[in-house]
């Protein structure tokens, strides 16, 4: 069926508002708990999020994305989907609860031990939702999911804010995620009607791992590779460090990834549908290009120049040793977000073995040079986030290479349609510098409240003197096709 530009923006409002709202509200959670938290207590979660992430990634290993490209679905796919997933969170939760003593040793926290083999709970909660998920995502219900994630963000975080209140530490963190999956999980089998059915067809099953598995080693490989920094950083450094980096990358990575993740989550069922039309794709693919530069440029500029007082404010002077690495995570995840377009772009014409071939390289590429600058350096914090931003930058470019020849997406044509708004975004820059070179507040609060003021107001003048028309394309949904 194919998706029409209508639709498209309907779906893109509902998950930016679930974006904005559940995801919003865990956010809002996520900065009560650093003020009654410490960065080793971060960081001690920063680094179990290492192994149950990459589980987490393994127990899915793509086969939601799988059901989701799929022209039609029925109880063989789901089946085969939900038998997979369940296997794997077994053998995953009884490898960390053996190996959970050996990491921690390695890390000397012994408290990472029992830390690990709760939060690996979620394998299990994972295995039952990814049939769900993947329900949700093909028939485009984000209205259904933005109910269900702010009720779970809701009751998460009032459970995670009072164990924190009382003293409970980095348990207080894991009792907020553990609470966040399981009301998820509750609703969502509560509201998507799926029966488990044990119906086995090879010949499905091998289609949906044909797809999978290139996309299952990918996501390991680039997992890895996103992950040896935090690693790096727990062992050679500190877990309190590692605390600092991983609020250094909160802000950025929030407000940058559930910007996009809105849409992305639509563009994918969406350009799928015109996956033997390419030239209807490109044209999608460049409406979400000029959006999401509409929305991510100048928000990200706006980050850099306010995450002095965006840390005062809400995470307190603890937590201002993150500094520089949230500016220069600000201008990377600009890079980030269209480098998932060209991810998404590649998924839906079914080139899972493209984007393996693709996280190969950056590991390459990645590792070596990461390593010898480890062992030969002293370096900070901040660079660790400036080589990752020059790899994301690098990777782009590669990979885009590819989706060149893909649809015919040529690099003079992305710059065309993100000039206007990084132009807009440009001079918002200017007069917030002007304005900060010339005006002190003592007041961070206060400063922050003026700079974003002074910020939306200069962009959207911009945007009215350069005729940009994103705008008007966020009011689609309330139009007639």
């Amino acid at each position: 069926m194919d998706i029409t530009k209508r639709q498209f923006a309907i779906n893109s409002a509902w998950k930016i508002l679930e974006s904005f709202s559940g995801k919003g509200l865990s956010m809002i959670v996520s900065i009560v708990l650093a003020r009654l938290l410490s960065p080793s207590d971060y960081g001690l979660l920063a680094l179990t999020m290492i192994f149950t992430n990459f589980s987490d990634m393994l127990i899915d290993g793509g086969f939601s994305t799988a059901l989701i490209r799929k022209e039609s679905v029925d109880d063989y796919d789901y089946s085969a989907v939900f038998s997979i997933s369940s296997t794997m969170s077994v053998i995953l939760y009884v490898i960390l609860f053996f190996f959970a003593p050996k990491v921690a040793e390695y890390y000397s926290s012994p408290q990472l031990t029992s830390v690990l083999r709760v939060m690996g709970l979620v394998f299990f909660i994972q295995a039952f939702t990814a049939v769900r998920n993947g329900i949700i995502n093909r028939n485009m219900q984000f209205k259904l999911l933005c109910y269900c994630n702010i009720a779970a963000a809701i009751t998460s975080g009032i459970a995670g804010i009072f164990f924190a209140y009382i003293g409970f530490g980095v348990w207080a963190l894991v009792i907020h995620r553990l609470t966040q999956y399981l009301v998820l999980t509750a609703l969502l089998f509560m509201n998507v009607k799926w029966k488990i059915k044990w119906r086995f067809n090879w010949v499905r099953i091998k289609n949906i791992l044909s797809f999978s598995l290139s996309l299952l080693g990918s996501s390991v490989v680039g997992y890895i590779g996103g992950s040896i920094t935090g690693i790096i950083i727990g062992k050679k450094y500190s877990i309190v460090d590692l605390g600092y980096y991983d609020k250094g990358e909160q802000l950025p990575r929030q407000f940058s990834l559930y910007t996009f993740g809105a849409m992305s989550s639509v563009l994918l069922p969406t350009i799928s549908s015109y996956q033997n039309d390419l030239e209807k794709m490109k044209n999608i693919i460049r409406h979400v290009a000029r959006m999401t530069a509409f929305l991510i440029i100048p928000m990200m500029f706006g980050l850099v120049l306010t995450s002095r007082e965006f840390i005062c404010v809400l995470f307190t002077k603890k937590w201002l040793y993150s500094l520089h690495c949230m500016q220069v995570f600000s201008l990377s995840y600009i890079i980030s977000v269209f480098g998932l377009i060209d991810t998404q772009i590649i998924l839906a014409l079914g080139y899972s073995n493209l984007r393996l071939k693709l996280e190969i390289i950056k590991i390459i590429i990645t590792l070596p040079i990461l390593l010898i600058f480890v062992s030969c350096f002293n370096l900070s914090l901040t660079f660790f986030a400036i080589f990752g931003a020059i790899i994301g930058f690098l990777m782009f470019i590669i990979a885009h290479t590819y989706v060149r020849k893909l649809i015919g997406y040529k690099f003079l044509e992305i710059f065309q349609d993100i000039s206007k708004p990084l132009a807009a975004s440009t001079v918002m820059a200017v007069i917030l510098l002007i304005f900060q070179s010339f005006i002190s507040i003592n007041s961070m609060l206060i400063s922050l409240i003026v700079k974003i003021f002074i910020g939306v107001v200069s962009y959207f003048m911009m945007v009215k003197v350069m005729k940009i028309q994103e705008l008007e394309d966020f009011a689609l949904f309330k139009r007639r096709k």
